[in-house]
């Protein structure tokens, strides 16, 4: 995801708490009318957005302003997720001594 896609979703996060951050509106109520409508959130389509992570969010902002809304990179972003054989095999030579272990 480019730095463009996360300003996107950081813009689109904004627009949905601030009338919540900026005392606009009755949090409790706003809450329940956002989170039963459905939002075209950039990039990730349809979907509707519990009250919890709308909550969430405004916390991040009020700790981190615009860019605590940004889209996290992946920490294990590049290395390989998979098993090197060496690695495979040792695991599977443990298991085999010690069958009864999860």
């Amino acid at each position: 995801m480019n730095e463009s896609m996360r300003h996107d979703i950081a813009l689109f996060r904004y627009g949905l708490i601030a009338p919540v951050v900026n005392g606009q509106v009755e949090p409790k109520t706003y809450l329940k009318e956002v989170s039963e409508r459905v939002h075209h959130v950039p990039h990730q389509g349809d979907k509707r957005i519990a009250a919890k992570t709308i909550l969430y969010w405004c916390t991040r902002y009020k700790k981190g302003g615009f860019d605590a809304l940004k889209t996290k990179r992946r920490s294990d972003r590049g290395p390989s997720r998979r098993l090197s054989p060496d690695d495979e095999a040792h695991l599977l030579a443990l298991r085999k001594e010690h069958p009864t272990l999860p």
